[in-house]
């Protein structure tokens, strides 16, 4: 696929705008992709998500300011009595459960791939949106059939929140430094903190591809479910205890006493792989397909001899600890050799690998990462369908 940033490169992307300022990119993807009798999905097949109870899906309907909001999974009948105008069907993480999605997330192959959060897919009516607001991650906005209107701001504008519903967070109307009506295949980068408001011209349906940034409350949670944390040191006041202790004052001995333990357990270096854990763990592990301990001896097989393409749902990162390669995949992680980092590169990168470039490793090593890999679903021998 062809750079979806148009004129600008890469690089100067990731330098000039990224999590810095929005940008409009006319013409980003094939209209025919996106829109169409072709394109990657329709309508009819959205509101069929959105009737599942295992997808995420939200009605958000405004009359006259009157917002109104309904969580799937949605009544197939209920569509048959929404009015013509003022509404927008949400359905998220769509790319678990329709591979066709698979073809935005690898033209986003310039970002890390364990930065990736979803796909979420909206379809809106006339008029129909979520209204002003602010998104606290980096978000490609992908203009499929019909068109939009789209007012953005800049990154950290001031705003003033409002809730015209218990569960929709808006913000004020702002002054927008873009104001712009996007046709089939348009993207919009909004870097996180930054207002923008989408406005439905006529029916149309709009691609999000959202980035998911970790936070330090994830990380300490996969940091405390390590097995070999050690969290049981327990306090000890011998001869620190008298008799004006009875007063109940935490004395500066147990700050320091605690203070002590955490850095000890930062110092671990558990931290790393409690941070390789978050960041690649999935939503739905359970939608990729994984071969049975029998499958598994064929697959690694037909691996060696084929190559191997990536699963685009995988998260595949990696830490390198002198001539150890931590890998981590789908919220797992295994100790591996270094010579395996051209190879987890490859796929990150091009979603292949050929079985030339397997060949050139050891074979105790190459087993062991197709087996890993394939063993969590995150690669196929290359004549598998993904």
């Amino acid at each position: 696929m062809s750079n979806i940033l148009g004129d600008i490169s890469p690089e100067q992307f990731l330098k000039e705008y990224w999590q810095k300022r929005p940008l409009l990119i006319r013409g980003a993807f094939s209209s025919a992709l996106v829109s169409g009798e072709n394109a990657l999905i329709s309508p009819e097949e959205l509101a069929g998500y959105s009737l599942e109870e295992d997808i995420e899906s939200r009605l958000i309907q405004c009359d006259e300011q009157n917002w109104q909001l309904e969580h799937g999974p949605i009544d197939e009948t209920r569509f048959a009595e929404l009015k013509e105008e003022n509404w927008t069907l949400l359905v998220q993480s769509l790319d678990y459960f329709h591979p066709p999605l698979s073809e935005l997330i690898k033209a986003c192959s310039f970002i890390p791939r364990w930065r990736l959060d979803d796909v979420m897919v909206s379809y809106a009516t006339n008029g129909g949106g979520v209204g002003p607001h602010l998104d606290k991650y980096d978000v490609f906005l992908i203009q499929g059939d019909g068109q939009r209107r789209w007012r953005v701001g800049h990154k950290n504008q001031d705003t003033i929140a409002v809730s015209p519903h218990p569960q929709i967070a808006q913000i004020e109307p702002f002054d927008a430094e873009i104001d712009v009506i996007v046709n089939p295949g348009d993207m919009l980068y909004i870097p996180p903190n930054t207002p923008h408001w989408g406005e439905s011209i006529g029916n149309s349906i709009c691609y999000s591809v959202g980035f998911r940034a970790p936070n330090i409350g994830g990380i300490i949670h996969k940091l405390m479910q390590l097995p070999h944390t050690e969290l049981d040191q327990l306090w000890s006041d011998e001869d620190k205890l008298t008799v004006e202790s009875n007063s109940g004052e935490l004395t500066d001995d147990m700050r320091q006493w605690a203070q002590q333990q955490l850095s000890q357990l930062w110092a671990s270096e558990d931290y790393l792989a409690a941070f390789g854990k978050e960041v690649t763990e999935l939503k739905y592990p359970e939608l990729l397909e994984v071969p049975s301990e029998d499958e598994l001896i064929e697959w690694i097989e037909l691996a060696q001899e084929e190559g191997i393409k990536a699963e685009p749902l995988a998260r595949i990162t990696y830490i390198e600890k002198h001539d150890d390669l931590w890998l981590f995949i789908n919220g797992e992680y295994q100790a591996m050799d270094s010579s395996l980092t051209p190879i987890v590169n490859q796929l990150n990168r091009t979603f292949e690998c050929s079985s030339e470039q397997l060949a050139l490793l050891d074979k105790n090593i190459s087993n062991d990462f197709l087996a890993f890999a394939l063993g969590l679903g995150a690669i196929k021998p290359a004549s598998f369908d993904i």
